[in-house]
């Protein structure tokens, strides 16, 4: 079993508790918890896991706001990933996944007249490769009406995706402009022959 707990603490770091069985471990020997936290250095025993029962467990107090690339290796150099990450990238080494965790940043309480703001908005899911959860950041931004994301540059729609984290920043916004001009203006036979050619809104 693994299992990544997170506590927030004082809204700008999270205590992140990484914990692995023993069974998952390929040997019996020391465990390094390496990443972007620790420059990937081995030679910092502060990242050395603490054994504790069958179980290995290390807590670090990470910045929040960011994703943290990682993997786990023993002192005989054996690395193994872990099962419970939020996502996995590839690392440098061909084949190789680095594990992700991702602390976004924490919500700030939305003021009542957002609320309203929101409730006139538009269904900007009628756009090809936008989801429900991209919709929601993009609102978060204040682009919430069809109108302000055809006025809204690739560039800065990238920019956001990226913020957002790895699990959106591979989407591709190029064509949303062009999809919520036509959608704006209510030509919606055009949209769907736009959109009838397009792949995830690419």
């Amino acid at each position: 079993m693994a299992l990544i707990k997170k506590t927030t603490s004082k809204g700008t770091h999270t205590d992140v508790t990484f914990k692995i069985d023993g069974a998952l471990a390929p040997t019996n020997a020391d465990i390094f918890l390496l990443g972007d936290f620790n420059n990937w250095q081995m030679a910092d025993t502060d990242y050395q896991m603490t054994k504790k029962g069958d179980s290995f467990e290390k807590k670090l107090r990470l910045e929040n706001g960011r994703s943290y690339e990682f993997r786990y290796v023993n002192r005989d150099f054996i690395w193994f990933n872990d099962e419970a990450a939020d996502n996995y990238v590839p690392s440098p080494f061909h084949g190789v996944d680095n594990c992700v965790v991702e602390l976004p940043k924490a919500a700030a309480p939305k003021p009542a007249k957002a609320k309203k703001k929101k409730s006139t908005g538009d269904d900007l899911k009628k756009i090809e490769g936008i989801g429900p959860k991209i919709a929601s950041i993009l609102a978060s931004k204040g682009i919430d009406t069809f109108k302000k994301l055809s006025t809204t540059k690739t560039s800065a729609l990238e920019a956001i995706l990226k913020e957002a984290g790895p699990r959106y920043s591979m989407h591709k916004p190029g064509s949303w402009p062009k999809q919520a001009k036509l959608a704006d203006a209510g030509n919606w036979d055009a949209l769907k022959t736009l959109q009838d050619k397009l792949d995830g809104g690419k």
